[in-house]
Parts: structure tokens; C-alpha cells; sequence
């Protein structure tokens, strides 16, 4: 699998200038079943872009209390051996995609390369509740970020993205009943797939559509 993704992307001829990739992947509580497979996928992916002399990040998001935290397994510039960062991805908390969005965007439109890509892995709809010790007594933003208030602070955020030039690809693996909202979302550049094995395949053939198109 990751002989023939090097060899998609090798495939690539690059002729409207450099691209840049980040990989944001939802690390909520909801993907700890796939969490050995995403992690896989997104080092078979990072690797192969290496190879193709790419520049990417791989970012993985989740929520915790009053707080979003992004855990960054490589940066753009660092050495191939940092790929194996990839393996400490840990699924736990929620997710707030709007957030983690922004804050991954706010960096990468600062990159010099003409062509900047942002592809997020997800298995459910944004979903961010917090409650306290309390159960009576919810803390700052109980149930502020679920439902409609995330789906569409996500897809702002995304068309945000669009606005300045960058390409965002979703690719769901969750729940056929979230397909919609997950669509709403991103729109036409998404991809439903209930097997996260495919990640990379999807990926590969997204780069290329984009490349020759």
C-alpha cells in the first residue's frame, strides 16, 4: 500500500507551482476504534508526500474541558524520522472542528507554496459538551457547540479556508446518519468511506484530481 501511494504521487507532474499539505485528524473519544488505522494511514500518506518532496503537517485535534488542543506529530520542515510521531495519535474528549480548522488555516496561509491543501479526517459531527463534576451544574459552554451551532461554525470555518485559497477535502468515516450534516459541511469536495484503510487511496486520487485539473 504505501509502494503504490509513493508511486501515485510520483506520478504527479507538477506544472502550476509548489503545494503544501496539512492532515488534520479528528483524535475525539468517537475514532479510538480506528485509532491504530489512522494513524497507519496518515504515516503512509505523510511518508509518500516526503517522497514526492511535498511539504506537510499532521495535526491531530480534540477537546478537553475548556480547551482544544492540537497535537502536532510533524511539521513541514522536520526530517522523515518524525513520521513515527504519528503513532503516539491518541483518541479522547470531543471535537470542535471549527477551532481546530482556524487555528491549522492561520498557519498555513502564511506558507510561501502557491498551492495549500487541507484535508481533515472525521467520524462524527462536531460535538464539544462539556459538563462539570456537578451534573446539575453545567460549567462555561455545556452543550454550546453540538447540533446546528457546529455544523455550521464548521462550515463557516471552511469556507473561511476556501475564501483565501486554500483546498479542503473532508473525508467521513462515521455514521451514515451524520453523511449530510458532514456534506453541508464541506460540500462537493467530500468523501464518504466506511473503511479508514482507504484513507491514503483517497487522499492519492484527491491530490491527483486536483493536480491535473
Amino acid at each position: 500500500l504505501y509502494a503504490t501511494f509513493i508511486k501515485r504521487c510520483c506520478e504527479i507532474v507538477n506544472e502550476k507551482g509548489k503545494y503544501v499539505i496539512d492532515i488534520l485528524l479528528d483524535g475525539s473519544g468517537s475514532q479510538s476504534r480506528n485509532q491504530s488505522n489512522v494513524a497507519t494511514q496518515a504515516y503512509i500518506i505523510s511518508k509518500a508526500l516526503i517522497k514526492s518532496n511535498i511539504p506537510n503537517r499532521v495535526v491531530g485535534f480534540s477537546s478537553f474541558m475548556d480547551y482544544t488542543i492540537l497535537k502536532r506529530f510533524r511539521d513541514y520542515d522536520d526530517s522523515e524520522e518524525y513520521c513515527e510521531n504519528i503513532f503516539d495519535y491518541f483518541c479522547t474528549g470531543n471535537n470542535r472542528d471549527g477551532l481546530a480548522i482556524k487555528s491549522i488555516c492561520h498557519e498555513l496561509i502564511n506558507r510561501d507554496e502557491e498551492n495549500k491543501i487541507l484535508i481533515v479526517l472525521s467520524d462524527g459531527k462536531p460535538n464539544d459538551v462539556k459538563i462539570g463534576k456537578d451534573r446539575e451544574k453545567a460549567i462555561r459552554g455545556e452543550m454550546s457547540y453540538k447540533g446546528a451551532v457546529g455544523i455550521k461554525d464548521t462550515a463557516s470555518e471552511v469556507r473561511k479556508a476556501r475564501n483565501q485559497n486554500i483546498k479542503v477535502l473532508g473525508v467521513f468515516t462515521g455514521k451514515e446518519d451524520n453523511i449530510e450534516a458532514e456534506r453541508f459541511i464541506y460540500g462537493k469536495d467530500f468523501i464518504y468511506t466506511k473503511n479508514i484503510d482507504k484513507f491514503s487511496d483517497i487522499v492519492s486520487m484527491y491530490l491527483k484530481k486536483i493536480i491535473s485539473n
